[in-house]
């Protein structure tokens, strides 16, 4: 049994111990407790360090890099203007219109590549189709007319191997009214006629032609039918008993009548006072009846001419390259035409650049290009086609229709929108295949790179270039150890941050790719 004094002295070990135990730990807090301004003062600067890159060896190639837009192509509309007369029917006049225009078919999709001469719709139950050609459609194409729209429209027609026959070119004649008629008969429709007016014109043309052919027969059947009578001294005497006449017969006769002496037609009657024609008068009828006809003929051959087969401008339309993508069928069937009953998209996307001014004559045709696309992840590759004037958004001056150059697609574009309305130099841009249709619409960058050495040289960063108040040009070498060199070179071309260095002639001038040049600390 434990007795009491035992239990005292073992509480008071504990106490002890406990005790001593807290005041070293109390002394080992303070000593790892530091106030701030303690710890601001113990604190200094890190150890210095520097920064480094490593010397390569490169083909030193400079580049120009900006950006650039894909067009969807060139756009054609199609808005018919009025219905026209085909075979059989009766028409208002040259290309005239007649009845509501309405959607009566639709013949293709929207997305769906058409050639020349494929109907897309119906409007009144005529066809409207696109023919190849840059010059835009302006009017009727009709008989008898010429231009260089109809020497287009014959090209087309001989890329459809329908010949113009012996038109010339650029004339509407009947050759090309035969081709034309070939052509509605392969799309399934009866073609286009000028109409009642046109019709109206050649009869009448006709009627008068007839009238004075037949003034001429009549004049040529009086000189051949009548003999030329020679006067007699009695003969002579009688007429003058007629109290009108001379003696030589000139004049007329009394109540009978007779035949001149040049054998033209006498005049009948009882009064006179009228002589017949003399040959000289019949003569000069007959000369001018003869040139009334000639020009009756030619009167008769222009209405004829310009009567017969036609292809309207609401029907057909030029496109500028043709097969083209249907980007557009605003109208559905029963819908009245108000507006364009379809839109063609010819070419494909095209590339647009907006260069830096600046960087004028930098850049020319034919110079190789890299496209990227970030919003798709793509790449192509092509050449500089043409490089345009300089181009401000926002300037009516600088802002014209499409004219197949540079500048096209930019400048038709709406004011201000284009580079963010930022001056450029329009750069077209040519495929080495052609353009994927998803890039169409996309923003892309355009890289241009060219070759400012022949091969592989040393190069090192702009940064480790160093100039000395002997006006030697130093790099700094970083050995394995962290020991330093300078080193002494002569500085070349630089591109992309890059400068081309050549080690000096002195034996400590050695480097190599591989070493690592000192570029920052």
């Amino acid at each position: 049994m434990v007795s009491a004094l035992t239990r005292r002295r073992r509480t008071a070990i504990s106490v002890a111990v406990a005790a001593a135990l807290l005041s070293t730990g109390g002394v080992i807090g303070s000593m790892s407790i530091k106030s701030p301004a303690q710890a601001l003062a113990d604190s200094g600067p890190p150890k210095a360090s520097v920064i480094t890159a490593p010397v390569v060896e490169r083909r030193m190639i400079k580049s120009i890099v900006f950006r650039g837009d894909f067009g969807t192509g060139r756009q054609t509309e199609i808005t018919p203007t009025g219905a026209v007369a085909a075979d059989g029917e009766s028409g208002e006049g040259e290309g005239g219109g007649a009845g509501r225009l309405v959607v009566t078919k639709v013949l293709v999709n929207p997305g769906a590549k058409v050639g020349a001469a494929r109907p897309l719709v119906e409007v009144s139950g005529r066809p409207v189709f696109a023919l190849p050609g840059p010059l835009p459609s302006y009017r009727d194409l009709l008989p008898g007319r010429r231009g260089e729209d109809i020497a287009q429209l014959q090209d087309a027609l001989a890329g459809l191997d329908l010949s113009r026959g012996g038109d010339p070119e650029g004339y509407f004649g009947a050759g090309t009214q035969g081709a034309v008629e070939r052509l509605y008969r392969r799309m399934g429709y009866a073609a286009p006629v000028t109409g009642a007016r046109t019709e109206d014109a050649v009869t009448q043309a006709r009627t008068a032609l007839e009238e004075k052919q037949r003034q001429v027969d009549e004049l040529v059947k009086g000189r051949t039918e009548r003999p030329t009578p020679r006067p007699t001294a009695d003969e002579g005497g009688v007429r003058g008993a007629g109290g009108a006449g001379s003696a030589e017969g000139a004049g007329s006769t009394g109540s009978a009548g007779t035949v001149d002496t040049a054998g033209s037609a006498g005049t009948s009657g009882t009064s006179g006072t009228s002589g017949p024609a003399t040959s000289s008068d019949t003569a000069d009828a007959l000369r001018r009846a003869r040139k009334e006809l000639a020009a009756a003929r030619v009167a008769y051959g222009e209405a004829v001419a310009r009567d017969g087969v036609m292809i309207p401008m609401s029907e057909m339309v030029f496109a500028a390259r043709l097969p083209a993508r249907v980007t557009s069928l605003p109208l559905a069937v029963g819908d009245a035409v108000e507006g364009p009953v379809a839109v063609l998209t010819s070419g494909g996307p095209r590339l647009t650049g907006y260069l830096d001014p600046t960087l004028k004559g930098r850049v020319t045709s034919g110079t190789r290009v890299e496209i990227t696309s970030e919003a798709l992840g793509t790449t192509a590759t092509g050449t500089v086609g043409s490089v345009g004037a300089q181009v401000t958004p926002g300037d009516a001056k600088s802002r014209t229709k499409e004219s197949g150059g540079a500048a096209g697609q930019a400048r038709q574009d709406d004011a201000g929108t284009v580079n963010g309305g930022v001056p450029f130099l329009p750069v077209s841009v040519v495929p080495d295949k052609p353009w994927s249709e998803q890039l169409a619409g996309q923003n892309v960058m355009i890289k241009i790179s060219s070759a400012l050495t022949d091969g592989k040289v040393l190069a090192v960063p702009q940064a480790a270039m160093l100039t000395g108040a002997d006006a030697r040009t130093t790099v700094t070498v970083l050995a394995a150890d962290g020991a330093e060199r300078r080193v002494v070179v002569i500085a070349g071309v630089s591109a992309d941050g890059m400068v081309q260095i050549t080690p000096g002639d002195g034996d400590g001038e050695r480097i190599a790719a591989g070493d690592r040049v000192v570029i920052g600390q």
